[in-house]
C-alpha cells in the first residue's frame, strides 16, 4: 500500500490484556418491545465486573457496552480464529425478519475501536420452529478500511501489537476511519418465512492494534411488521424491487477513472472518457498475479483515463470488449454488507460491500505513468473499488456509483 499518513495517538482505554483472556457460555434474555429473545452466547469475555461483556451489551443503548469474547488466531498472519464463536437468538414469538444491523467493534471510544478486534467474517442461519436444520445460511464478509503504519512505533506506543500483517518496519491495519465503525445491515431472509431461531457465527476477524478481542457493539433484529415504516425497510425494498431497473438506467450513463502523475489514486468522473483509445496488456505486475495494465492520457489536460467499463470485474460486466456494460441484480446486493450512513438531512443512506471494480492501483515509482487494476479481494484497497450507493429521494432511494474518490484515506461520512 502507499499511503502518507501520520500515525494517530494511541490511547489507554482497551480491554485487559487478551494472554490468557477468559471466555465462558452465556445466557440471557432480552425484551424488545415487539419480541423477547433468548441469547446464548457460546463464548463471553470474562471481565473484571459481572456482565461487563455481556451478549446483552448488544441491545444497551450506552455506547460504551458491547459483547465482547477473546478470539485465538490460528496463526500469527490469519484472520481465522481457532475458536469461533456462535450468538444463538431465539425469539418468543416467530418473526419474518428482513435484515438484522450490526455494528461491529468496540465503540466506546476511538482507542477501543483501534486497539481491539472486530468480526470479518459472520455466517447467519435461520430456523423455522422446531426445526433443527437451517432453511438459509448466508455469509457475510465485514469490510475495513485501513492504513500504513510504523512498526517500531507502535510498539513503543502499545508493547504488543496485534496486527497479523507485519513486515519490516511497517504494519498495515485497521485504521481509525468512519467507515469501521459504521452499522452494518445484512440483508436476510427475502421470502419473509416466519425466523423462530438465528445464530451468528464469527469464525474471521479484522484483528485490532493490540488485542485479538473481538467486539460487536450494538445489534437490531428488523421485523417487516415491527419495521413496515422505517428507512431500512424501504431500502430492502427498492433493492428487492427497483434495483434492476435502477443499474440498467445506471449503466447507459459513461463514466471514466482518471488520475495524474501528482495524485496516482484514481478519480471517478461521470464523463466519458476523452484522448487516445486505451492500450492493455495482461502482465505478471504484483507477486504473480495477472494485472491489467492500463495507458490512456489525454493530451490536453495531461490525465492519464481509464474507461469505467474497462475496470469493472467480469462478476459485474455483460457483454465483451468494448461492449462491456454494468450488470448488477439484487442478488449480487444482498449477498454484501450495506454500510450504513446518514446524509446532511439525517437521512439513511448506504453503501454497498460489492466491489464492482477491480482493484484500482497506480503505479508511483516507476514514471511509466501506468496503473494496475487487480483481480484480489483485499479490504484494505476499500477505496480503490467502485461500489453501489443508495441514496434517499423523494421516490424512496436512487442508486449510484461511489468512487474510487482520488485519495486512498477518503472517508465515507458517518453521523
Amino acid at each position: 500500500m502507499h499511503h502518507r499518513y501520520a500515525i494517530i495517538a494511541i490511547g489507554a482505554l482497551a480491554l485487559s490484556a487478551a494472554a490468557g483472556a477468559a471466555n465462558e457460555p452465556e445466557d440471557v434474555s432480552v425484551d424488545l418491545g415487539w419480541n423477547t429473545l433468548q441469547l446464548h452466547a457460546s463464548q463471553t469475555l470474562a471481565g473484571s465486573t459481572p456482565a461487563q461483556y455481556s451478549a446483552k451489551n448488544l441491545f444497551d443503548a450506552s455506547p460504551a457496552k458491547a459483547w465482547v469474547f477473546h478470539g485465538e488466531q490460528t496463526s500469527r498472519e490469519s484472520e481465522q480464529i481457532a475458536n469461533p464463536a456462535t450468538l444463538t437468538l431465539t425469539l418468543a414469538k416467530p418473526s419474518p425478519l428482513f435484515a438484522i444491523a450490526l455494528t461491529p467493534g468496540y465503540a466506546k471510544s476511538a482507542a477501543t475501536q483501534f486497539q481491539n478486534a472486530s468480526p470479518k467474517s459472520v455466517t447467519i442461519s435461520l430456523y423455522r420452529a422446531h426445526e433443527d436444520k437451517p432453511f438459509e445460511m448466508r455469509r457475510f464478509a465485514l469490510s475495513y478500511h485501513a492504513r500504513e503504519y510504523s512498526l517500531p512505533q507502535l510498539q513503543r506506543d502499545l508493547e504488543t501489537v496485534a496486527f497479523t500483517n507485519q513486515s519490516d518496519d511497517k504494519i498495515t491495519g485497521k485504521s481509525d476511519n468512519a467507515l469501521n465503525t459504521a452499522e452494518r445491515l445484512l440483508l436476510i431472509n427475502a421470502g419473509g418465512t416466519e425466523v423462530a431461531k438465528l445464530e451468528l457465527k464469527i469464525s474471521a476477524i479484522e484483528p485490532g492494534a493490540k488485542f485479538t478481542d473481538v467486539a460487536i457493539s450494538k445489534l437490531r433484529l428488523l421485523d417487516r411488521q415491527a419495521g413496515q415504516n422505517s428507512a431500512e425497510f424501504r431500502l430492502a425494498r427498492f433493492i428487492a424491487r427497483d434495483l434492476e431497473k435502477a443499474a440498467r438506467q445506471l449503466a447507459a450513463s459513461p463514466r471514466c477513472l482518471v488520475y495524474t502523475e501528482q495524485n496516482a489514486w484514481p478519480l471517478l468522473s461521470d464523463r466519458a472518457c476523452t484522448g487516445p483509445a486505451a492500450q492493455l496488456q495482461q502482465g505478471q505486475a504484483d507477486q504473480g498475479l495477472d494485472d491489467v495494465i492500463l495507458a490512456r492520457k489525454d493530451a490536453a489536460s495531461r490525465k492519464y483515463q481509464v474507461p469505467f467499463a474497462v475496470a469493472l470485474r467480469d462478476a459485474q460486466a455483460s457483454g465483451a470488449g468494448g461492449n462491456r456494460r454494468l450488470r448488477l441484480s439484487p442478488a449480487d446486493v444482498a449477498g454484501n454488507e450495506l454500510i450504513l450512513g446518514k446524509n446532511a438531512g439525517g437521512q439513511l443512506q448506504a453503501l454497498s460491500g460489492l466491489a464492482l471494480t477491480q482493484a484500482f492501483l497506480a503505479n508511483r515509482a516507476d514514471g511509466y505513468g501506468k496503473a494496475y487494476l487487480q483481480p484480489q479481494g483485499s479490504p484494505y484497497f476499500f477505496f480503490a473499488y467502485a461500489r453501489p450507493q443508495f441514496t434517499p429521494d423523494k421516490d424512496g432511494y436512487q442508486l449510484s456509483i461511489y468512487g474510487p474518490a482520488g485519495r486512498q484515506e477518503a472517508q465515507w461520512a458517518t453521523k
